[in-house]
């Protein structure tokens, strides 16, 4: 038998977090259901939708309003909240969505450095001045997977001023399995700045469909409401993401494949000597000693077939960012790796 390794017949893709098993099979029952009605225009207010979110945390429709992915929730949140002489904060090495964003609405954004490659809140109340208006916090961090715990989120909410709004973008919150993650709701509760960002492109994999929510405060969605485009979710969008929250086994059974693999995972790249960062959602953050080592290792796996993604754009010219896959991908990414570590 050749002990070269074999390429997959097709790329794998560990680059955008999305997930390995692909959409809800009841999401997808849903659009079949739906496909021939794409000539109605959808329901702007995505009403169904709204009341089965508020259902699902226990709050009213009030607090949600549906978008078309947290890219546009930031948008209109900057909108919304922050005036062309205001800054908003988040983290120097983070989602690199909330830098774009207030770059495009031409937005100062303030930077605060990570410790341990995890976001510092007391960093971030350091860069507050009386022109803050937002706070845009990724939990867990996106690129580096790591943790905001709840006693850290409740004592900064506690000092922060009530009158900048904190963001807390929970797009992998479905993959989290440490008990010290916030109860983003129940801090909502004391704390009526908070707005609470969740997704149905990753663990849901609605992620072509462009569907995300957030909830919060009655007054802040409706202010948020007003910045909304309209029409901009689509029908089909709307029928997958609904039927996707029925689709709780599915989801269960995700999440903990996920666990399983990432801990797998993880152990693999340590014991090759690769510096990567303990993971808490659905992908690893690996940093190398230099960014020609790290374009290197990108190069290496993509001429095996295998994407990742480099993280200059996020703020770390030596890491890159790998997903989490199904176990045969990772154990091809495993064997493929061993020829640099």
């Amino acid at each position: 038998m050749s002990s070269e390794i074999e390429k997959p017949a097709e790329i794998i893709k560990l680059s955008q977090n999305e997930n390995a098993f692909g959409a809800s099979p009841l999401a997808l029952k849903a659009i079949e259901a739906h496909y021939r009605s794409v000539y109605r225009y959808p329901d702007p207010l995505h009403k169904e939708l709204a009341h089965k979110i508020a259902d699902k945390y226990n709050v009213t429709p009030g607090n949600v309003i549906v978008s078309a992915g947290s890219v546009a929730l930031i948008d209109i949140s900057i909108k919304t909240f922050v005036n062309m002489d205001e800054n908003i904060i988040t983290a120097e090495v983070t989602w690199v969505g909330f830098k774009i964003m207030a770059k495009i609405n031409r937005i100062d954004c303030k930077l605060a450095k990570l410790v341990d490659n995890t976001i510092d809140l007391q960093n971030m109340l350091s860069l507050c001045d009386d022109r803050t208006k937002l706070v845009f916090i990724a939990n867990p961090n996106n690129p580096t997977g790591t943790l905001v715990t709840h006693n850290d989120m409740k004592k900064f909410l506690q000092t922060i001023r009530p009158d900048i709004y904190v963001v807390i973008d929970e797009a992998y919150a479905e993959y989290i399995t440490d008990s010290e993650y916030p109860d983003s709701f129940e801090l909502q509760k004391e704390f009526p700045n908070l707005i609470i960002f969740r997704s149905f492109s990753k663990i849901y994999g609605l992620a072509g469909l462009r569907i995300g929510y957030a909830i919060a405060h009655p007054d802040i969605i409706g202010s948020l409401a007003q910045h909304k485009t309209p029409f901009s979710i689509s029908s089909l969008a709307a029928v997958a993401a609904s039927a996707a929250l029925d689709d709780t086994e599915y989801i269960k059974k995700c999440a903990a494949v996920n666990a399983e693999e990432r801990e797998i995972l993880y152990a693999e790249l340590r014991s090759m000597g690769l510096n990567a960062t303990v993971p808490k959602g659905n992908f690893i953050f690996v940093e190398f000693d230099t960014p020609n080592e790290n374009d290197k290792a990108c190069e290496l796996l993509k001429s095996e077939g295998i994407l990742v993604r480099p993280l200059g754009p996020f703020g770390a010219e030596r890491a890159l960012r790998i997903t989490v896959g199904r176990p045969e991908e990772n154990r091809h990414l495993i064997r493929c790796l061993k020829k640099i570590a």
